[in-house]
């Protein structure tokens, strides 16, 4: 089943949710718990400093100490696990990714059980995917960054690399040379020149176990974003039968503007696209989705947008649905039992039918699978 729409002017899509960042309570007469009407007050804050990004969280509870104890279950969660999938920064006693690539080529090291998760996740990912999703691409995406930084500082000094820079700098990059052994809790990459770069899958999985621990803490209704990775729990407390999550397409110099709204209750909401990070050269734009076939940047797609109800895969799958042939990637989608829509690089929109059933916009436009 497939919908089309014609849309020249969009430029890309971004989930956000559609709420103030600042802190605010606003009151409604709600049940909270079984047979006890309480008043919710629906509160928000933000905080920075995990996976280069702003993460927002916000819930409905019957007061802000409540609030505020889940908050810190979030930051706390997010903090941790971007420590441990950091491949820049060392920490005080954490082994974590960039200790793993350090010892690349060497005995097996010992490591976190979250990073043996991670990596098994990355593991299961590239055999789902084919490969578009590699998190053992870090030496070309390593060069791409240097080129983007050198870029953004100066951009007189703006390049695209050649392949035969990339490709030997990319000598090892299957994960079947990645050993994980979990009964000893280690890792070990075969070469010396392998390096991870878990960017692909860390904050979608860190999001999906934040929202597992401040479900455990007591959570029963929130959202949590993180720079478009965007996790629900439960129903808003104020009458709403969803949580309205805004797609926007940011208009180049103006800004962004909504173009969707997505109704969810629980699951998640995860958006690959071409406008994050990225550099020009000429009049070509240079993103960081980096095709591992080609060791460029994947052509065809400007954004796509996965709906999923684990984050983690959520992410996995919306950076395979941007690499991969659309039609390849409308495959992976079905398989998974994920929801979709894909802006081409063309104008068009392309969904999937249970993405149309959430959106505002496919409802409103009556449009019918094909």
């Amino acid at each position: 089943m497939r919908m089309r729409i014609a849309r020249a002017a969009i430029a890309a899509l971004a989930v956000a949710v559609i709420l103030p960042f600042s802190v605010f309570a606003a009151l409604g007469k709600v049940w909270l718990t079984p047979g006890a009407p309480v008043q919710a007050k629906k509160f928000s804050a933000e905080f920075f400093g995990t996976f280069d990004t702003v993460v927002s969280f916000t819930a409905f509870t019957k007061d802000e100490a409540e609030f505020e104890k889940y908050l810190e279950v979030v930051r706390d969660e997010m903090t941790r696990l971007h420590r441990l999938f950091d491949i820049y920064n060392d920490y005080e006693g954490i082994v974590n990714i960039k200790s793993v690539n350090e010892a690349a080529g060497m005995a097996p090291l010992k490591v976190p059980p979250e990073v043996l998760d991670l990596l098994e996740t990355a593991k299961e990912a590239y055999a789902d995917t084919g490969g578009a999703v590699n998190v053992a691409l870090g030496p070309a995406l390593s060069v791409w960054h240097g080129y983007r930084e050198r870029a953004l500082a100066n951009s007189a000094n703006a390049r695209v690399p050649s392949y035969a820079e990339l490709s030997s700098a990319s000598g090892h990059m299957s994960l079947d040379d990645m050993e994980i052994d979990r009964e000893n809790s280690t890792v070990r990459l075969r070469y010396p020149d392998m390096r991870l770069d878990v960017g692909a899958i860390a904050k979608g999985f860190a999001v999906q176990r934040a929202v597992e621990r401040v479900k455990e803490a007591g959570l029963k209704s929130g959202i949590v974003n993180a720079g478009g990775n965007v996790a629900v729990v439960g129903l808003p407390l104020d009458g709403r039968e969803a949580w309205s999550i805004g797609v926007q397409a940011p208009d180049d110099g103006t800004g962004s503007r909504v173009i969707d709204v997505l109704s969810l209750t629980d699951g998640a909401a995860v958006t690959s696209g071409n406008y994050q990070r990225y550099f020009i050269v000429g009049d070509t734009r240079y993103h960081h989705i980096i095709d591992p076939d080609t060791l460029y940047p994947a052509k065809g797609i400007k954004a796509v947008t996965v709906l999923h109800p684990d984050s983690t895969r959520a992410d996995v799958l919306s950076t395979a649905a941007f690499i991969l042939p659309y039609a390849e990637a409308r495959d992976m989608i079905a398989k998974h039992g994920a929801e979709a829509v894909w802006l081409l690089e063309d104008g068009r929109l392309e969904m999937t039918e249970g993405y149309r059933r959430l959106s505002r916009a496919g409802r409103s436009a009556g449009m019918r699978g094909k």
